[in-house]
């Protein structure tokens, strides 16, 4: 038992764990007290937050996209350490700049793109350089734990600060942060990468032929399209809809952030236990068809009450579907026997999806045309119908997964073993491999 765990907690994983768990701090004053921020700043005007949000995410895809042909031939916790360097190089600059931020919001959405960015091209290709197959399920279920621990604390622990001290102490904080995942960096050590080549050609031919066993790998892409638009933006609809009832209290914010995301746990496990392929309908539309029906009065009222009940059954229910895809991202290529393009896999999902989310942000400049209220709306409207695509595509998914793994057992049929002696037959079922 002691060597099993010294095998699963090393010096690397832990490290990589702790790095997960930092940046989660960071990202979450990067999309709930920085959006608060600008929206201060500009009070009745979304052209921030729009603005922000759209280069930032754009970037952020452009950037990973940009870094493929080089995590080839470069240890990706390279990318994890330089990506921190200029995550602290952003809150010195917003540290700097103070109330002028305003002034420079296409500045901050470049950097934090870009950081986070390189951030994230070398940490979503690291787990299967620091983390054996067999210890990847104790490992995930252990740094969930704590993820969940984390984004449930953090949101109240930012918003205290910031409400009782001050915005310019929670960047120097953020800062330090920073710093210290550019220190567990180093920590992290990975298997040495021979393959020298980044064919995205290649790979886009594959992607585009004909072949019916990459339909799931196509479906993928496409509700990555309804993800973007729905999935973070709705969030941020929220928040600012929160924000405007709560009088621009930071701590108000972080206290509903913290008691949302301590429901997560709870919807977590139940999906743990009960998860299987054959039931994904039940998740998938059981879930978007409760969402929906709790979003019907935010578009008459827009009272505390109705808000909060809605963004309780979002930030339960989304769980389920959120998990699903997460699940699928991370092994639809070694299931399609595709390992040799996951770096591929990765940029070209990264660049899709990032470029979505961004767009799906210049829905906010519709503030110039219409009232605040009526823009809401038709921005919470769309998505939600993005939000049901995302659950369709998703479940068209899951079914062309179901129908391949039928057909691989089509193809290695059971294997029968003659009983000897008093021995009963014993049948052994194929089954795809891993």
């Amino acid at each position: 038992m002691r060597k099993t765990k010294a095998g699963i907690f090393t010096l690397s994983t832990s490290s990589l764990m702790i790095c997960e768990c930092l940046i989660t701090i960071v990202t979450i004053f990067l999309d709930t007290f920085l959006v608060s921020k600008l929206l201060k700043l500009t009070p009745g005007e979304y052209g921030g937050i729009s603005i922000f949000n759209f280069i930032y995410y754009v970037m952020m895809g452009i950037t990973v996209f940009a870094m493929g042909p080089i995590l080839r031939k470069v240890n990706k916790s390279l990318f994890l350490g330089i990506g921190s360097l200029l995550l602290a190089g952003l809150f010195v600059t917003v540290y700097l700049l103070g109330d002028g931020i305003i002034n420079w919001i296409w500045l901050l959405g470049v950097l934090s793109g870009v950081a986070t960015g390189v951030f994230y091209a070398g940490f979503n290709n690291l787990i299967t350089d620091v983390i054996s197959s067999k210890h990847q399920t104790i490992y995930f279920s252990v740094k969930n734990i704590l993820v969940f621990l984390t984004k449930t604390l953090f949101p109240l622990v930012l918003g205290s600060i910031i409400d009782l001290g001050s915005f310019p102490l929670m960047c120097v904080i953020i800062t330090v942060i920073c710093v210290l995942i550019f220190v567990f960096s180093f920590l992290i050590k990975t298997k040495k990468n021979n393959t020298k080549t980044f064919n995205i050609i290649n790979y886009l031919k594959i992607l585009t032929s004909k072949n019916e066993d990459i339909k799931p790998l196509k479906t993928l892409y496409i509700s990555a399209i309804f993800r973007g638009l729905s999935f973070d933006i709705i969030a941020t609809t929220l928040t600012v809809l929160i924000f405007l009832n709560s009088g621009g209290s930071d701590f108000k914010i972080g206290l509903i952030q913290t008691i949302f995301t301590a429901t997560q746990l709870i919807s977590t496990l139940i999906f743990m236990k009960t998860y299987h392929k054959k039931r994904s309908a039940w998740f998938i539309f059981g879930g978007l068809s409760l969402i929906v029906a709790a979003s019907i009065p935010v578009f008459f009222m827009h009272d505390i009450v109705t808000l909060l009940v809605f963004y309780g059954v979002y930030m339960f229910f989304r769980i389920f579907i959120t998990t699903i895809t997460d699940m699928r991202k991370g092994t639809i290529i070694r299931l399609l026997s595709m390992h040799s393009h996951s770096i591929e896999y990765n940029s070209v999902y990264s660049l899709f999806y990032g470029v979505i989310r961004g767009c799906s942000y210049l829905l906010f400049l519709l503030y110039l045309v219409m009232p605040e209220m009526t823009m809401i709306s038709i921005i919470l409207g769309v998505n939600i119908l993005a939000y049901i695509g995302y659950g369709i595509t998703l479940y068209i998914m899951e079914q062309q997964l179901i129908k391949q793994d039928e057909k691989w057992k089509k193809e290695h049929p059971v294997e029968v073993i003659q009983p000897q002696g008093n021995d009963k037959e014993k049948i052994e079922s194929g089954s795809q491999p891993a």
